[in-house]
């Protein structure tokens, strides 16, 4: 196809997330089909405004997007979709407090919204809202995906039918303490949301998994259908498409994958358009295998430019009759168990402009025009191996009973016979299934054994992620998935892990930038594992220029004795455990830290007494 038509406009993830400059994020709930712990951390920077313009952050920035986020975040996805970085870092252990699993079994249903529900307040205290409905899954792949970003407006919106019901959902299924779904229902049902120019929300379409939604009908005065979806199936394509006569121009775009596997039935559209498969993450990134070639800077999906990819992710229908324009957008694919209901899905229904469905054709332009198969499909061996593997990570996930209890130093996974008394294995004999602690070596779980010793893991590496394969032969499916400790590390876990991730000196430079309100380690990575720096050893440990200086303490507290609060209880959670390492590991590092706690001593003292001086 060609001509000269308008892109939709292009806007980062990750921007949609981020805070205003005076707003903090009070409440987020995010719910994905699958995810990956980078994309995790990546999210967690923006919702706490700390994230760089490349989408990145530094150690000090990830440590404290945790403590502002913590009990505020939840992010919930399919179980068994949670995808490895391509490596792991250490301090990734933490991501495991904001995470939470759906047990769906997907032979039957899945677990499919991709939804971003916010609530922010500012310093004046006014409260705002954000929400974010999408194809997009919460992970580093790149593909062509589709979104709606919709802010709360005083003065002009329109509450939306269905949001109340989505919002309850979600924060049944985050289970905060905080926060209670009737309460929420109620306060986003009443918000006023201000769309996108050219469009207008008719409804938000919630589906909880249970099934029992009709399909949208196709009007018979329709002029033209358009199906966008990177999945389909016959029956729904079929529905979609008159039997009768019609004048009506139908339209499919999806990858050239499943046109041959739906075959010659997708005859019966006008226009059969292809582009390539979406790109998911790696299947099996296992030392068994070669380890891929670092990413660059264009493979990032966390870049704040957001590169388009090549990959047809994106999902909607389309119907245009006469001049009313209805457009269909979310998570659903081209599936009846995506539009009856069976999967958890949201879709936003929509009334838009003709200028909007002008990027409509922006992205039909895009696609080659392909001829409908001759013949049916017949997968090959390849492709029958890559669906039992599929057949068995989903049959593990479904059959995941297990909890994870800590005997000294030791972490071991339990796994409760009385609801599966074969264990979590899938059924095909042949199939081994490992497990692994989050950074420990795989181990082989024998069926019918309750119990696998995970081996020896320090408090700063305890997580409630483990790992999981399943093989046969040379071909493997690696992925992660969480188990609840019992008892929960809790943020003695969460202080370990930052006292070993930034070290003495980079606590140091964490509350200078805190105490001045910038980013002294601003170029580092938290994602790149790096020894925490020592002194040298004919450094003067009082004379650093980055390591704070009293008259930014003074300031800090004169500027908002509030924030000042907040960075002292960071003070008295973070130095014993610092002193404690420092001693133990570097004594000019210890030497610097003492310094440093006798001053900060010494400042709060006089503070305490100026404190009571305000007072009279």
């Amino acid at each position: 196809m060609s001509g000269a038509v308008d892109n939709w406009p292009a806007l980062s993830f990750l921007e949609g997330l981020r805070p205003g400059p005076d707003e903090q994020v009070e409440l987020a709930l995010l719910a994905f089909y699958s995810a990956d712990l980078g994309s995790i951390g990546a999210t967690l920077l923006a919702l706490a405004g700390k994230d760089s313009d490349g989408g990145k952050g530094s150690p000090s920035d990830f440590a404290d997007a945790v403590e502002r986020l913590r009990g505020k975040v939840r992010i919930i996805i399919q179980r068994g979709r949670l995808a490895k970085m391509r490596q792991t870092p250490r301090i990734a252990a933490v991501l495991d407090q904001f995470l939470r699993e759906v047990d769906f079994d997907e032979a039957d249903h899945s677990w499919h919204p991709k939804v971003a529900l916010i609530r922010t307040r500012s310093e004046g205290g006014a409260v705002g809202w954000r929400l974010w409905i999408g194809s997009r899954n919460l992970t580093e792949c790149v593909n062509r995906d589709i979104g709606l970003l919709l802010v709360s407006g005083a003065k002009s919106g329109d509450t939306i039918s269905g949001v109340g019901d989505l919002a309850r959902s979600l924060a049944e299924r985050a289970a905060l303490k905080a926060v209670r779904p009737a309460s929420l229902a109620a306060a986003v049902s009443k918000v006023s949301w201000r769309a996108p120019t050219g469009v207008r929300v008719a409804q938000i379409r919630w589906s909880t998994g249970i099934g029992g939604l009709q399909v949208p009908i196709v009007p018979p005065g329709a002029d033209e259908i358009v199906i966008v979806s990177p999945f389909v199936d016959k029956t729904f394509l079929a529905g979609r498409v008159a039997k009768r006569p019609t004048s009506a121009k139908r339209v499919l775009l999806t990858s050239m994958r499943e046109i041959e596997r739906i075959g010659p039935s997708l005859a019966s559209f006008d226009e059969l358009l292809a582009l390539d498969a979406p790109d998911y993450p790696i299947g099996d990134p296992e030392p068994k295998q070669a380890r891929p070639a670092p990413a660059s800077e264009a493979d990032i999906a966390n870049d704040e430019e957001e590169e388009i990819g090549r990959g047809l992710h994106a999902k909607l229908l389309f119907v245009r009759a006469g001049r009313k324009r209805t457009l269909w957008l979310g998570s659903a694919n081209a599936t009846m168990r995506a539009w009856t209901g069976r999967n958890a899905e949201v879709t936003a229904e929509l009334h838009v402009t003709e200028a909007v469905e002008k990027g409509l054709k922006a992205l039909l332009n895009s696609a080659r025009i392909v001829e409908p198969p001759v013949s049916e499909y017949h997968p090959d061996a390849a492709a029958l191996e890559e669906e039992a593997l599929e057949r068995a990570r989903t049959q593990v996930a479904a059959r995941w009973a297990s909890t994870l209890n800590i005997d000294g130093d030791e972490l071991r996974l339990v796994h409760d016979i009385d609801l599966h008394p074969n264990g979590p294995h899938p059924e095909g004999a042949d199939i081994l299934l490992e497990v692994g602690s989050l950074h420990g070596e795989l181990k082989p779980w024998p069926r019918r054994q309750a119990t696998v010793a995970l081996g020896a893991t320090p408090t700063a590496e305890r997580s409630e992620f483990v790992r999981l394969r399943v093989s046969r032969g040379e071909k493997g499916l690696s992925w992660l998935q969480r188990v609840p400790a019992d008892p929960p590390f809790g943020e003695d876990r969460d202080r370990a892990a930052f006292v070993l991730l930034l070290g003495a000196r980079g606590f140091l430079l964490w509350l200078a930038g805190l105490l001045a309100d910038d980013g002294r380690d601003g170029d580092a990575d938290w994602t790149i594992e790096k020894q925490p720096a020592r002194a040298a050893p004919s450094a003067n440990p009082a004379l650093d220029p980055l390591l704070p200086t009293l008259e930014e303490m003074l300031a800090a507290w004169s500027r908002d004795q509030g924030r000042f609060s907040e960075i002292e209880r960071r003070v008295s959670d973070y130095l014993p455990a610092l002193l404690e390492l420092a001693d133990q590991e570097d004594p000019r590092t210890a030497e610097m830290l003492r310094r440093f706690e006798s001053l900060w001593r010494k400042l709060r003292i006089g503070l305490a007494g100026k404190r009571k001086g305000m007072r009279r």
